[in-house]
């Protein structure tokens, strides 16, 4: 209840300083809105490719402190045979202004055995600085709570996925990078958004996608070029919808390939 009172009143605080954010981290978002529902067959690999599973992907309008906000929320969960392999049930939720500008970050996994929740509030002193409040515990212990600063935008694993889906691809060159600043437990590390061309990719609906191709780097000194975090492929079109994403598990990788979608605001790009 103590750690419930506390979230609370940072998410408040979070918002009291909001109009103090540099503009350049707020973007013009024309791509997607509240009520955009996506869902996904899950497929986990380790030694094989197991399907055994499904993700969704929701945007929904939210009010965060008497603020209009979006909530993006990603559902994974392994069923059957795969869950016997490999126990998932992960909860990724982020906030953002409607500029998708991060305010906050919460993550309830349960990965292998292990339970992991994290929370992650955002608050915007003034300038270009940024500072996070990171709380973990895991398999109900306590691990950490401390405070991050940065300089410059910054984003967590769920925000910076939309956040890319609003980048300039036209514009691009193969191998182009975007950089921010990103992340993860309590590391202060950098991420590199790579674009890698474009690519049709059939989806679990029997249609082709004609997609952008995306790769997500951890950049970390302990490993040369970066750390690949996710790849993802997002539709050639205004809407920049998921059509297929990979992510990195400790052990394994997981991929979701897009089953079903509504509430999309524009055309599809489908392959003819």
């Amino acid at each position: 209840m103590k750690l419930l009172n506390k979230l609370t009143i940072l998410l408040a605080m979070s918002l009291l300083t909001i109009t103090n954010a540099s503009s350049q981290c707020s973007v013009d978002n024309k791509y997607f809105d509240a009520g955009e529902q996506l869902s996904y067959d899950l497929y986990i690999k380790f030694a094989a490719t197991i399907k055994g599973g499904y993700a969704t992907l929701s945007t929904q309008n939210i009010k965060y402190a008497g603020n209009d906000a979006y909530k993006m929320t990603l559902i994974s969960e392994s069923q059957g045979f795969a869950r016997k392999v490999f126990e998932l049930s992960d909860t990724l939720a982020c906030y953002t202004t409607k500029g998708i500008l991060p305010l906050a970050y919460f993550k309830d996994a349960h990965e292998g055995g292990d339970y992991t929740k994290e929370r992650l509030t955002y608050s915007y002193p003034g300038g270009n600085d940024v500072k996070i409040r990171a709380i973990r515990h895991k398999n109900g212990d306590f691990k950490f709570d401390e405070t991050l600063s940065f300089s410059g935008c910054t984003y967590d694993l769920m925000s910076v996925l939309f956040y890319a889906r609003t980048l300039n691809y036209p514009q691009m060159k193969i191998g182009t990078e975007t950089k921010v600043n990103f992340v993860t437990g309590k590391s202060k590390v950098s991420m590199r958004i790579v674009y890698n061309g474009k690519e049709a990719v059939k989806a679990n609906d029997d249609k082709k996608y004609n997609c952008l191709k995306l790769t997500l780097y951890i950049q970390d000194d302990a490993f040369d070029g970066g750390k690949e975090a996710m790849k993802v492929y997002i539709t050639d079109d205004n809407n920049r919808m998921p059509v297929k994403l990979e992510t990195k598990l400790k052990v394994g990788s997981t991929r979701a390939v897009l089953k079903s979608y509504k509430g999309v605001k524009h055309p599809v790009n489908i392959v003819k």
